[in-house]
């Protein structure tokens, strides 16, 4: 349980095998290569970068078409129930197989044809919107009883068309009164204007125009090839034909749905061959070779020489050792047993432990185990977290859902745990002997919570001791670990020794105060004078009021699991009164009753998981933990549509 050992390799091989060296490397799988660009000793060795190669460029622009394609394909698939869908999973194949497979896979016809019926879409989706604006500028107009030409200018009748204000319409129909050929027809009409045709004779025509304009008339003209009632008919007529066209390509569109699982297969095979490709930017070269440098796991350094040899007897050469212990480049792959590698993701959202330092996961998560399951403590919730997780472990998952599933099988263990010592089972709805009342003896609750906090910060110190001790530092281990130790093991004892009548209460006063001498004197030892170092220890001496915030924080072990308690209670409470009233009653009250188990079961499981990685990242890790190591990445790619199982 431990951080894996690794090799250090540097591998020359002819320019011209690139290919089949990189073909090699990502068949091998467990090589993580080094980035040479940023070593300048090389570079001014005379070696070069190598230029990407220009086979990329097409591989990403298929990765492009076929993602979208995958994207489109995936909205006309006949849907499935989302629970059949997680039974099912991915497909499942192997390295092997998905790039044998994916070479032989050639949509190059299939993508073209579905561009071209993309682009037919497209355009006739365009068509419809210029077809709707049409009929919306002649909605307006749709009591007019005929076309435009109808109403073209003769040679003594004008035709005038737009619209004004509702409110002034009635106004300039008085006005009119004074023409003696004028006349003015509304026409349509919206939410604020009226839309007019305005008839005047010749004679009349400067009259009518200023007396429009006093109206503050907005000229707009109407083009109808009949009129528009009828022209806005068959534009519709025109909009359905489209729309029934559209509907013929998306049925081709589902009938393309076949090919999905292929099309996906080819695109993670082109992710591996662009991962591939790309690695070459990690390469340095002269005019005939090429150098890399790299890790890998000790574990297959033998087996990683075994099958070079195998495949290019005399087509490299090949420096290999262990990695060198405190160097930052090497990559961090952590081995730990089946329980504890499920929390590994945990490590990893914080940082990946450097090459020198000790992995914390097995120390993370016996605490994250016991502290989850005392935040929710129910054993009825602890029972659903079980039976939902095995149920869905049985499912074809990727191996990252596989592993966050079986996180939450582990702590459906440590929340039952908790609810069989507070005899909580629903919030109280099934009733069971309880080892601790949490309700009612809260003390208890309060010294299990303060002290499992004790044990979890201890451990954190300890962990820098080891480090310390580990790397030769034994006299910082003292002065900066065991000092505090003293201050602190010290005065807790000195506080309990009084209500609980313990002997030694002095010794505990004397071992605290030489703590704080330890402290005061020898923790600022960098310092260049003697009253730098006192000044610096004394600050340091002055952290001691963090730790009874550090203190403090592991009360949430207590709190949160009171709340989720009071409030199942709260919810029994409510169902058993609604269920007094009948049949109706009693069926409000299962529902109640179920769902908001299920809300407080789902708040609680948030609540704890968020404040137990609180407590690790801040109270736990803070005291010894670092971190900044850069992951084992591996020159496969990982899969996004498929599973590769070995």
């Amino acid at each position: 349980m431990a951080i894996a050992k690794m090799h250090h390799f540097k591998l020359y091989f002819l320019r011209s095998l690139n290919s089949e060296f990189l073909d090699f490397l990502q068949d091998f799988g467990d090589v993580h290569l080094k980035d040479l660009t940023e070593e300048t000793e090389l570079l001014d060795s005379g070696l070069e970068y190598f230029s990407e190669d220009e086979a990329i460029l097409d591989v990403r622009e298929e990765i492009g078409e076929i993602e979208s394609a995958i994207n489109l394909l995936s909205s006309y698939q006949e849907k499935k129930s989302g629970l059949k869908n997680l039974q099912e999973g991915n497909k499942n194949y192997s390295y092997e197989d998905l790039m044998t497979k994916g070479a032989q896979l050639d949509f190059t016809r299939f993508l073209l044809n579905l561009s071209n019926l993309n682009n037919s879409i497209e355009n006739k989706k365009k068509i419809i919107e210029r077809i709707e604006n049409e009929i919306l500028d002649l909605k307006p107009w749709i009591d007019l009883k005929v076309p435009s030409k109808a109403i073209e200018k003769t040679k003594h009748v004008n035709f005038i068309t737009g619209y004004i204000l509702s409110a002034q319409y009635e106004s300039l129909k008085e006005d009119l009164k004074d023409f003696q050929y004028g006349l003015v027809e509304r026409v349509g009409q919206d939410d604020k204007n009226s839309y007019i045709l305005a008839i005047v004779e010749e004679s009349e025509l400067s009259k009518m125009t200023e007396l429009l304009r006093k109206y503050s008339f907005y000229e707009e003209t109407v083009k109808t090839e009949k009129n528009p009632a009828q022209d806005i008919k068959a534009k519709e007529k025109e909009i359905e034909t489209l729309n029934n066209e559209i509907k013929e390509i998306e049925n081709k569109y589902r009938s393309m749905t076949e090919d999905l699982d292929n099309l996906k297969l080819r695109y993670e095979y082109l992710k591996q061959v662009e991962k591939k490709l790309a690695s070459v930017d990690n390469f340095l070269a002269t005019k005939k070779v090429s150098v890399i440098e790299g890790y890998v796991a000790s574990k297959n350094a033998d087996i990683f020489q075994r099958r070079l040899r195998k495949n290019f007897p005399k087509d490299y050469y090949l420096e290999i050792s262990e990695a060198d212990k405190d160097d930052p480049n090497v990559p961090i792959e952590l081995e730990n047993n089946k329980f504890v590698s499920v929390f590994e993701p945990l490590t990893e959202m914080y940082s990946m432990p450097r090459y020198n330092e000790v992995d914390p996961t097995p120390f993370l998560a016996p605490f994250y185990w016991l502290f989850f399951g005392m935040m929710i403590a129910d054993a009825g919730y602890g029972l659903l977290l079980l039976i939902g997780t095995y149920v869905l472990l049985r499912f074809n998952l990727s191996d990252s859902m596989r592993k966050n599933i079986k996180f939450f099988n582990y702590l459906g263990y440590s929340t039952i745990l908790w609810g069989l010592i507070y005899g909580s089972v629903f919030g109280g709805a099934i009733e069971i002997p309880q080892l601790i009342d949490p309700a009612g003896d809260y003390m208890t609750v309060l010294i299990i919570s303060i002290a499992l906090g004790a044990v979890h910060m201890f451990l954190g110190m300890a962990m820098k001791a080891y480090v310390l001790i580990r790397d030769g530092h034994s006299i910082d281990a003292f002065f900066d670990v065991f000092s505090w130790y003293m201050v602190l093991i010290g005065a807790i004892y000195m506080i309990l020794a009084g209500p609980l009548s313990l002997p030694g209460r002095n010794i505990a006063k004397y071992v605290m105060i030489a703590g704080m001498l330890i402290i005061v004197f020898f923790t600022g030892r960098e310092a260049k004078s003697p009253v730098g170092r006192i000044a610096s220890g004394a600050y340091n001496l002055y952290g001691i009021s963090s730790w009874l915030g550090d203190f403090v924080s592991y009360l949430r072990l207590m709190a949160l699991g009171l709340a989720g308690g009071f409030i199942g209670v709260a919810i029994n409470m409510i169902a058993g009164t609604v269920a007094s009233s009948g049949i109706v009653g009693i069926i409000f009250a299962a529902v109640i009753f179920v769902g908001g188990q299920l809300f407080n079961l789902a708040l609680s499981a948030l609540s704890a998981y968020v404040h137990t990685l609180r407590l690790t990242f801040v109270e736990f890790f803070g005291k010894f933990y670092e971190g900044g190591g850069k992951k084992f990445n591996r020159v496969r790619k990982e899969t996004k549509y498929i599973n590769i199982k070995k």
